[in-house]
């Protein structure tokens, strides 16, 4: 049995431990008191915290110190060549490390024929300035007929529909009219007549040869044969101008009608108009217009520096685009007066075999290639390379290294770019196929090279 001083002592323990913790707590929440961290690092007395700025700094690093990064394009030839990488070898000699530098090393199979890379010099020579133009399409109106009816009556056939392509003499239109049915009588009127004028002067003549008739009556027959002659011709040649030809003239058939056939004067394109069957047509209204479809204008549009430039400049190229295709055009003239639409000078320029890509009333762009006087240094543009917004081609080094080399670009003119930075006529460079090196250099910007 537990004895009453057993209990006392129990009692008196369990007090002194609860006010111990009392008091604990009553410190821990004091004003300005703070618990002391658990983390379990152990700094030295008196030693002032790492400001946090540079433990952000430090952070996880990449296990190398760049620092401040400078590219290789705006870095020395020398400085490239001589730098080494963490293999303790020269960087541009590292298979892991050399893209870091712009560096590619190139097999002598790339190279050639059947190689995917070819190589050049820049070269030096007079760069035409290129202007980009608005125009039209045109169609060129010195190659162009416009069909109208030689006379009044109504169509009573139709040969030829927009677009469809005729030769010379082809058949547009068949038309009834009554000119052609009162000239076709009197042709046919003249005709008898002169018959009986033939055979009147044959029959005076054989009567003078017996003596039975005058001389004056032989001539007066005479001369009724040559009027009689003369009328047929003059009906004939009237027939011929409303647009009959020689065998409709002649044609035993249907000799009182008045159907004539209207023909194309010149092989081309018919472009615009109509011929409806049964519409009646004055005469002189046109109806139908023939084009030549490979031969066509361009009406561009003219700035004021444009328009001082064309009146200067001689040998000027140019150059058409729509519908993803380029044709050569000539430039002809600046054209007299403004365009009504933009009251804007306007140049015409002619562009042919374009097997009908190009229509009349279409838009194009007009690229016109002026040129240049004084002699700068070019490369092709498919050398010129770009990455990160800055431009560059591959320049050969020394063995099988091509190095890329900053370049600023200026004027376009064909295949051609303008340069300016470093590089020589003398330096060799990657003239077509620079994106195989520009892959391999990108390497070191999606992981490889001596950050692996």
């Amino acid at each position: 049995m537990i004895s009453k001083r057993s209990v006392l002592l129990v009692i008196a323990v369990v007090l002194l431990v609860g006010g111990s913790l009392a008091v604990g707590v009553l410190i821990g929440r004091r004003p300005g008191v703070t618990p002391p961290e658990t983390s379990g690092e152990v700094h030295p007395a008196g030693a002032e915290s790492e400001p946090a700025g540079e433990h952000e700094e430090h952070g996880e690093g990449d296990g190398h110190d760049h620092g401040a990064e400078v590219s290789d394009l705006d870095r020395p030839v020398a400085e490239l060549m001589a730098a080494r990488c963490e293999h303790e070898i020269p960087q541009h000699q590292c298979e892991e490390c050399r893209y870091e530098l712009g560096m590619v090393k190139l097999a002598p199979e790339l190279f050639g024929d059947k190689g995917l890379v070819r190589t050049g010099h820049p070269a030096l020579q007079a760069m035409g300035e290129e202007r980009t133009l608005p125009g039209e399409v045109r169609m060129d109106e010195s190659r162009t007929i416009h069909i109208a009816s030689p006379l009044a009556g109504s169509i009573s056939r139709s040969f030829a529909a927009p677009g469809q392509r005729v030769a010379t003499g082809a058949p547009l239109f068949e038309l009834d009219s009554p000119e052609v049915a009162e000239a076709r009588s009197s042709y046919l009127k003249g005709l008898a007549a002169l018959a009986l004028a033939r055979k009147t002067a044959e029959r005076e003549n054989l009567l003078f040869a017996k003596k039975i008739t005058s001389a004056v009556e032989v001539q007066e027959a005479e001369a009724r044969l040559a009027e009689a002659e003369t009328e047929v011709a003059a009906v004939r040649g009237k027939l011929r101008r409303l647009g009959l030809s020689e065998v409709e003239i002649d044609a035993p058939t249907a000799p009182l009608s008045g159907l004539v056939t209207i023909r194309a004067p010149r092989a081309g394109q018919v472009s615009e108009g109509h011929a409806n069957l049964g519409e009646y047509v004055e005469a002189g209204k046109e109806l139908l217009t023939i084009a030549d479809p490979d031969a066509l204008w361009i009406m561009a549009d003219l700035r004021d520096q444009e328009l001082a430039a064309l009146s200067a400049a001689g040998g000027i190229r140019a150059e058409v685009t729509a519908l993803g295709r380029t044709f050569p055009a000539v430039f002809e003239q600046v054209l007299g007066q403004v365009s009504e639409e933009t009251r804007t000078p306007r140049a015409r320029f002619r562009v042919g075999g374009t097997g009908g890509v190009l229509r009349p009333g279409m838009f194009v762009s007009v690229r016109l290639l002026l040129p240049g006087s004084a002699s700068t240094l070019v490369v092709p543009k498919a050398a010129v390379l770009a990455d990160a917004g800055r431009t560059f081609v591959f320049v050969h080094h020394e063995g099988e290294f091509w190095v890329r080399r900053p370049v600023a670009l200026g004027h376009r003119s064909g295949e051609m770019v303008e340069v300016a930075g470093e590089l020589t006529p003398a330096q060799l460079i990657i003239a077509d196929g620079s994106f195989i090196l520009k892959s391999d250099v990108l390497r070191g910007k999606m992981g490889a090279g001596c950050a692996d």
